[in-house]
C-alpha cells in the first residue's frame, strides 16, 4: 500500500483509508492504535515533551478557529517551553481552596495535577514568575497565547479553577487529538 505511493502515482488515499482503519479496528494487535486506546493513554501522566507537543498542536488548533489570514504558531514560538500546571503540584502556602483551587485531597492529586486539562504550554520565564501563586495571580497573566485566553473563558465568573474545569478543558483536548491528529 505505501509502496504504491510514487510519483507516479501520487495519491494518498489509500494511505489516509488505512491509518483510518487503525484508529477504528479491534482486530489482534492492530487495536493497540485505535481511539478507545489513545483515549485511555492520555488519561493520566504523560510524557513532558509529548504533553508539550501535544499542547502546541492545540495552540494551533484555538487559533485556526478565529480569523484566517494569520500563520499558526511554529513550536519555537514559546522561548523554552515549559509544562505550567495551573493549579500547582504544590499547594499555594498549604491553602488551596483560599488560593482559588480545589482542595489537594487524594483524588485531586491522583486525577487532575499531572493531566491534559490542568497543563498550560508557558515560556520558562512566564512559569518562573507565576510559580506556585494564587490562581487570581496566574490568570491576570494568562494573556498571551489562546490557550491562555481559553483559561481566562473558563474560569471568568468564578475566578477559581476548579476539577470541574481540569475535566472540561482536558476532554476537549482529547476531543481535539482523536479527531485532528
Amino acid at each position: 500500500m505505501y509502496s504504491a505511493f510514487t510519483e507516479k502515482n501520487p495519491s494518498i488515499e489509500p494511505i489516509v483509508k488505512r491509518v483510518n482503519y487503525l484508529k477504528t479496528t479491534t482486530e489482534w494487535w492492530y487495536a493497540y492504535w485505535n481511539k478507545v486506546e489513545l483515549d485511555k493513554a492520555l488519561q493520566g501522566w504523560l510524557q513532558p515533551a509529548t504533553a508539550r507537543f501535544l499542547l502546541w498542536k492545540y495552540e494551533n488548533h484555538l487559533q485556526s478557529q478565529g480569523k484566517s489570514g494569520y500563520a499558526l504558531s511554529r513550536f519555537d514560538a514559546v522561548i523554552r517551553p515549559e509544562l505550567e500546571h495551573i493549579a500547582p503540584q504544590t499547594p499555594t502556602k498549604g491553602e488551596p481552596v483560599a488560593a482559588g483551587y480545589p482542595a489537594y485531597d487524594d483524588e485531586f492529586r491522583n486525577q487532575y495535577i499531572d493531566c491534559l486539562g490542568n497543563y498550560l504550554l508557558l515560556s520558562k520565564s512566564h512559569n518562573c514568575s507565576v510559580g506556585n501563586s494564587p490562581f487570581l495571580d496566574k490568570q491576570a497573566s494568562y494573556t498571551h497565547t489562546a490557550q491562555q485566553r481559553e483559561i481566562q473563558g473558563l474560569s471568568a465568573k468564578s475566578n477559581l479553577w476548579s476539577k470541574q474545569m481540569i475535566s472540561d478543558r482536558k476532554a476537549s483536548i482529547i476531543e481535539f487529538i482523536t479527531e485532528y491528529l
